[in-house]
């Protein structure tokens, strides 16, 4: 409620408050209208639910539990709208459905001042960026204009790769556009199960515990801990040693200086690579992504890798490890990938082997490794794209059968940030590797002591490499 945004947020488990809380924003927005010249408060709101049967069994009843009809206003059936008319407000919210074309159509007509998209997961992209060219059109300048406008969702957490899943990790809708992140201010409730749960003093005793009892994983993970879905397009390669909650950090990691950095490099059109540091204690932290679209290696270094490189790893030498079929010459120039690289400045070396499976297994021993009750891997938050791919789109695609369920052998490589996990695989297999030792790549001053800067277009190597 404290967020101003245009356009705003929140999914959370079962039972967590969301749709009580957006009942009581829109009344407490409508009264916070600016008055207009004859001193009434006019606004319009529209609340969109995909199914009429839900938008009558939940959005409407929880709507009158809390704005009941005959004390701040009336309901009208024929017109499905519910007349806020009390004091000096005048407000109309209107209750559609989304099951025709025809009722699609009538929401995207209106002029509205805002909108709230009730359980939004399952409310498709075209009706969101219908409506958002609705708003800003009710109360007209005439009446006085608006104060705010204002688009407003809720959900249980939504599938990973889907739409609204972009939009609350605020990754690109669109993965060949770094533009196509949507502008939204999100916000996520804890676990039912946490000490800082939502709602619970309104809940029955032992709800979320009596709610997961002889559920399924994926269940208890949404319904009860507000933890993404998998996607329902094939199983994450990774699901049974990689979870988001133990994996990924919740602060920015810090950076060793004087480290070496593995990039982990995937190359061909869609070139990809995963900027990862062996800490002091082993441990190897994931620290940044450079994802790539429709571009070959000598563009990807001069518009992605090169400017990673120079901004957040300046002092840092930089190893690539890259797919070995990357030594392959391309047919319009004779080149390789690695050459260019190299090329560049930088060490760039062949990983030990392109083999599918030893590729997946030595980062699948990383994330089921817990030294010191510790993860032997974690992930920066800023990576975004590869937490996505471990958790859902690095997949084995299902096979369509009449019984049960299967899949390929071989992940999906479909999905563009598949290539960021490839590239995390080489550098993995490098780093766990015997023969990696951070001194072959650290640059010394004469009292031996790690030196913290040097040329950024020239990576630091050990002298005679």
């Amino acid at each position: 409620m404290r967020s101003d945004a245009e356009f705003k947020a929140i999914l959370g488990p079962y039972g967590s408050g969301k749709s009580v809380g957006c009942c009581v924003e829109i009344l407490r927005r409508c009264i916070q209208q600016v008055k207009s010249q004859d001193g009434f408060r006019y606004s319009r709101w529209v609340v969109v639910r995909n199914v009429r049967q839900q938008l009558k069994d939940t959005t409407l009843k929880t709507w009158f539990q809390w704005i009941k009809p005959g004390v701040l206003g009336f309901w009208k059936e024929t017109d499905s709208t519910f007349y806020l008319h009390f004091n000096d407000v005048k407000a109309e919210i209107l209750f559609r459905a989304l099951d025709t074309p025809e009722d699609v159509q009538k929401v995207l007509s209106l002029e509205i001042t805002g909108c709230w998209l009730n359980e939004c997961q399952f409310i498709p992209r075209e009706i969101i960026e219908g409506l958002q060219g609705r708003l800003k059109r009710y109360p007209s300048k005439e009446m006085g204009g608006s104060n705010y406008w204002m688009m407003m969702a809720d959900t249980n957490p939504p599938a990973m790769d889907s739409y609204w899943y972009k939009i609350f990790e605020h990754v690109p809708i669109d993965e060949a556009d770094p533009n196509s992140v949507v502008d939204c201010d999100t916000f996520k409730q804890p676990s039912g199960l946490s000490p800082e749960a939502d709602n619970l003093e309104n809940l029955a005793e032992g709800y979320y515990e009596k709610l997961a009892l002889g559920k399924s994983k994926v269940f208890v993970d949404a319904s009860v801990h507000a933890l993404y879905p998998p996607s329902q397009s094939g199983k994450p390669v990774y699901h049974a040693t990689f979870r988001r909650e133990r994996h990924v950090s919740k602060v920015s990691l810090p950076i060793n200086p004087h480290l070496p950095v593995i990039v982990g490099q995937d190359f061909g059109l869609t070139p990809a690579g995963l900027w990862m540091q062996m800490q002091e204690d082993g441990r190897i932290f994931v620290l940044r992504e450079t994802p790539a679209f429709d571009m070959g290696t000598k563009r990807y270094i001069r518009s992605r890798f090169r400017p990673m490189q120079m901004t957040i790893f300046p002092t840092n030498p930089i190893v690539v490890i890259g797919d070995p079929s990357g030594v392959r010459r391309a047919d319009s120039d004779e080149g390789t990938s690695f050459k260019e690289f190299k090329d560049a400045g930088y060490i760039a070396k062949p990983a030990a082997t392109n083999d599918p499976e030893v590729r997946i297994k030595a980062l699948d021993e990383l994330f089921s490794m817990y030294p010191d009750g510790e993860p032997a891997i974690l992930i920066d938050p800023a990576c975004k794209s590869f937490i996505g791919a471990m958790a859902s789109s690095y997949r084995y695609a299902r096979k369509r059968q009449a019984f049960g369920e299967e899949y390929s052998e071989k992940p999906d490589k479909s999905h563009p940030c598949s290539h960021l996990v490839e590239g995390g695989q080489y550098g993995a297999m490098f780093l766990t590797g015997r023969k990696y030792d951070p001194a072959d790549y650290t640059v010394y001053d004469d009292q031996f002591n790690p030196l913290a800067t040097h040329n950024p277009y020239r990576p630091a190597q050990k002298e005679g490499y």
